[in-house]
Parts: structure tokens; sequence; C-alpha cells
């Protein structure tokens, strides 16, 4: 048996640990001889700690939780979380016998460039294109210190990685575009995969749920699940929604999200009777998902954003649900292409708002079992569990 330790650094409000990667950790230990050490640095809330351990518990994964310090400011707290991690890992990686060390996007790297020297090697999950999102979207400047800083930290992690995984082919493409020296045989693009028996369209829950929100059964339910900002198109899925509305005004939309507040202080008045906000627990949202008709998955295609794979992409999709994604998002536009239960948002169409209306019209005649059988080719947990480990493989 190899003990891998997969370090990760995570908001508050943040449920990919038990909600992605511990599900495909499990997977991995299934098929293969590999077993899963967690180091989580947050500062969330003791219950979200307590959620997560439990899932770790229930799949088999050793789980340690650390406080990231948010005083006297989160700058210098961060920092101090940084710099005081180092030891506890170095102590972690000798007591567990670690063979790979797999840190996850920017700040996890520089811990782990300052280990000690040992005989393990480094897969490096290079999760999207963090730094550059921090230029897209929080105002980072390329000529600043700090952006210097972390791009130096990622770089040198890349190079002294044994092996690198991505979330595209575009985001491998870009890293060898900015390293000094190309080794494209360490780079391996993994899938965010899913359970497939969890995220599976069930008819009583349909009927449960649009009860619950007094929706009849002709009503037509459009679906968001996940994450509010300024990355996540909210201006686009209203307009596309206001502009079905007068078409057919028994139709609503349900966002699903930790962020109610951002939702709620962007709904116009005259959406207020239909557009529900509700968050859920993880375990709870195939049951809602199982009423959408037709569900977003946007985003603002800003150079960042190659590096991405939308997780909830292959969620809607296992459920059955007919997709309108952005196109320019990781390889979603080589995924998506030839699928027409899925349609392909040009953001730099002028006329893609009604392209978009047209699809939703034909929505109706969809088959939801061919929409979740393209899902489970894309999107299931054993495959990518299959892509991790050829990574997983190359770096034993």
């Amino acid at each position: 048996m190899k003990n891998i330790l997969f370090i990760t650094w995570d908001g508050p409000q943040t449920s990919y640990m038990e909600g992605l990667f511990m599900p495909i950790f499990a997977q991995i230990q299934k098929q293969s001889s590999y077993r899963f050490h967690v180091i989580q640095f947050t500062w969330g809330a003791k219950k979200r700690l307590l959620i997560t351990e439990k899932k770790a518990n229930e799949l088999n994964i050793i789980y340690t939780a650390k406080k990231v310090f948010r005083y006297p400011n989160s700058t210098i707290g961060s920092l101090l979380t940084v710099y005081s991690a180092i030891p506890f890992i170095n102590k972690y990686i000798d007591t567990h016998a670690i063979d790979i060390v797999m840190p996850r996007s920017i700040i996890p790297s520089i811990m782990v460039n300052r280990l000690k020297k040992s005989t393990y090697k480094i897969l490096f999950d290079a999760d999207g294109l963090p730094i550059e999102e921090r230029v897209d979207f929080s105002g980072l400047k390329k000529s600043s210190y700090l952006y210097t800083f972390l791009k130096n930290e990622e770089k040198s992690l890349l190079k002294k990685a044994e092996t690198v995984i991505t979330r595209s082919k575009k985001a491998i493409k870009f890293h060898l575009e900015h390293l000094d020296y190309g080794n494209s045989d360490k780079f391996f693009v993994v899938t965010n995969g899913r359970d497939i028996n969890f995220f599976k369209s069930n008819a009583d829950d349909n009927k449960q749920i649009r009860m619950e929100f007094d929706l009849k059964i002709d009503t037509k339910v459009f679906l968001y699940c996940g994450s509010l900002g300024p990355q996540y198109g909210w201006d686009i899925m209203i307009k596309i929604f206001k502009r079905y509305l007068l078409i057919n005004h028994n139709s609503v939309f349900v966002i699903l999200t930790g962020n109610e507040d951002f939702a709620k202080k962007r709904i116009p008045t005259y959406l207020l009777n239909h557009i529900i906000i509700k968050t859920c627990t993880y375990e709870e949202v195939p049951k809602y998902l199982a009423i959408g008709d037709v569900a977003f998955a946007i985003r603002d295609p800003k150079p960042s954003m190659q590096g991405v794979a939308p997780i909830k992409l292959g969620e809607y999709l296992l459920m059955g649900i007919p997709t309108i994604a952005s196109s320019g998002i990781g390889d979603t536009d080589e995924i998506l292409s030839k699928n027409k239960n899925c349609f392909l948002f040009d953001h730099m169409a002028s006329d893609v708002i009604d392209q978009a209306l047209l699809f939703i019209d034909k929505t109706v005649e969809f088959k939801k079992d061919e929409i979740r059988e393209f899902g489970i080719h894309h999107f299931s947990i054993e495959s990518s569990a299959s892509s991790y480990l050829n990574a997983i493989n190359n770096c034993s």
C-alpha cells in the first residue's frame, strides 16, 4: 500500500472536499492499493468540519483539519498559517510514511515548496488557473509583487513535481507555454466525476419538491446550482429567464446556493414571484435537481476559465437535465459540441439569447435517459478515478 497526502486550502462555504474529492479518492482506493490522507486548511465553522470529518470516516479516508488564522487580518493570518504548517506537514509525512504529496492549487504549493527533502514524490494538483482568476475577477495586477511571488511559487512546483494534473487540455497548454522548458509527458487531465447512483433523477423527488415550492406539474423549472459571484453569469441567466417568461408565464427559476444574499440583492422586483432561492445540504442536491427542465452552467469566459471543468455540468447531465453551458470554459466545447441536448452559449454572438430560447423550446422533446447516458460516459466517478490513477501511477 502506498500513502498519498492531499493538502488543500478551502474557504468556509465550499463543500468540494466531501462533495467532490473524497468520493473520488474513495473510488481510487477501491480500484487500487493507494490510501489517502487529507489535510484541509480552512476557516470554516465547526459544523462544516464535522460534516467533512464524518464523510471522511465513512469513506475510509484519514482526515485532519487545520485552522487558518484570520487575525490580526486575513493576509497576516494566512502567512502565519502557511509558515507554521511546514513543520507540521514535515512531521506528518514522516509519521505516516507518505509516498506521494499532493498539494492542491497555489497556497498548499507554497507550503510544499518549503518542505524538507525526502523520498516522497510530488503530484501537483494545479486545479484551474487560480492566479489568473485573481487577475480576471479579484483585481490582482500582473505588475504587482504578489502576482510575481505567486507565479514564481507555482512555476517552482510545476518544475519540481514528478506529475501535474489539470482539469483541461487548455490548462496544460497554458502551463507549458509559461514554463522555461516543456515536459508534456508529466501533465495529465483528470475529470470531476460524480456518483451515478447518487445523481439520479427520481419522479417521487420531482413531485415532492414541486409540492414544497407549490408548483404545478407542468410549470417550467429553470435551475442553477452552485456559487454566485462575478464569474457565474447572473445577468445572463436573469436575461434568458426574463425573456422566456414573456413566452411562458408558467415558469420559475430555482437557485440552489449558499450565497443567498448575493441573489436576493439582485432579483428584479418584477421577478420576485418567479424566482426561488434555496440553500440545501450536499445530500439534498439531487432531490432538488429532480425538478429541473433546463439548467444553467454559465461562466464569464475570461482567459483564466480555460483551466476550469465545471462540476455542476456533470451533475445536471447525470440528472438528465438539458443544459445551457458557456462556450470557452475549459474543454467544454470539445465535450459538448455534438450533443444536441446541450446548448453552447457563445458570449460573443449577438443573437445568442434568441438561440438559447429556441433551444429551451425544444427541450420538451429531449429524453432524460439519453442525456443521462451521455453524462455517465463523460462524468462518472469510475472514469474520474481512472483518470486520476493514470497520473498517480506515473508519479509512483
